[in-house]
């Protein structure tokens, strides 16, 4: 992970840790691989959560639609993002807080990036642009802007306004956005929540974005929601069901805690946009130690899976 400002000049180059690997998996194919691995007749699609009752020893699931029945588990494990039917319902005060920046979001094929296994940021005043090489000459790419949420002037741009705005980029930055097509930018205005104390509230456990909603500054939404399944299921099979639900609660909440909050830090230092500030912050970041900004992320190969 390499980070640049917006003439090219390198200001931090973090590697991996030794024996890790790094993967970049697009959100569909994940998605298609996940959903390979379930029984079509255990999906059920329409079926959106309204509210819910727990109780110690079942939780009752009210939907949306009157033409569905009200249904009772003995639990119910709510994956269902950061606007979460159930989480609201169970903790109505834990809602979505807006962290002052919207991002644009694409895929380009048959791009041709010299460093293949590098992802990179460049960060500036009007804004964040950031670059990752995927397979078969694909590259993601994402622009991060300070805005108000839902602000209009941005829900109007398009290819042409982020070509104008980041003209003066690296030849990198603007081969990608050449290669964007005028449909298909993804926007989004970027949300996280406060740290909850419990992900299990009697036989309803939060998982995910549900449990834990990010900013996307370290990447890990995606693999933080993945790492909850693995603990949960390896809890559920070695414990019984109380003992198994609070060693999940107590392996989980204090880690994804802490990426919750060094995720938010990340974006509060590179969205600055006063320019001394951005000049003094780009002065730190490149005389501190790579070996040094790799350690702020070392927790993340410490998870304890069960």
């Amino acid at each position: 992970m390499a980070v640049l400002d917006d003439k090219g000049n390198t200001l931090s180059n973090v590697k991996l840790k030794k024996k890790t690997v790094n993967l970049t998996v697009k959100r569909q194919d994940l998605v298609d691989v996940i959903q390979s691995y379930v029984p079509s007749q255990y999906l059920y699609f329409g079926h959106r959560v309204e509210t819910i009752e727990s109780e110690p020893l079942k939780v009752t699931l009210k939907f949306e639609s009157q033409s569905q029945a009200d249904e009772a588990f003995d639990l119910c494990i709510a994956a269902d993002g950061i606007h979460s039917n159930v989480r609201q319902s169970i903790l109505p005060d834990s809602k979505p807080i807006y962290r002052g920046y919207t991002v644009f979001r694409g895929l380009v094929d048959d791009v041709n990036i010299k460093e293949e296994q590098v992802a990179k940021e460049y960060w500036a005043t009007k804004g964040r642009v950031g670059i990752v090489p995927l397979l078969n000459h694909q590259a993601y790419w994402f622009i991060s802007i300070n805005a108000k949420a839902h602000d209009a002037k941005y829900k109007a741009f398009g290819k042409p306004h982020l070509q104008a705005k980041f003209n003066h980029f690296p030849n990198e930055v603007r081969m990608i956005l050449d290669k964007q097509s005028e449909t298909n930018i993804l926007l989004h205005d970027i949300y996280d929540i406060q740290p909850l104390k419990s992900f299990v509230y009697q036989r309803v456990v939060l998982l995910g974005d549900a449990a834990h909603a990010m900013t996307p500054n370290m990447g890990q939404g995606a693999g933080q929601a993945m790492e909850d399944a693995i603990v949960l299921a390896n809890c559920l099979a070695q414990y019984d069901f109380d003992e198994a639900l609070q060693r999940y609660d107590k392996l989980r909440v204090k880690h994804t805690k802490k990426v919750i909050k060094r995720s938010r830090n990340i974006g509060k230092i590179a969205q600055k946009s006063n320019k001394l500030l951005v000049a003094l912050r780009n002065f730190v970041v490149k005389i501190m130690p790579n070996q040094l900004a790799s350690a702020q992320t070392k927790f993340l190969y410490k998870t304890k899976l069960k």
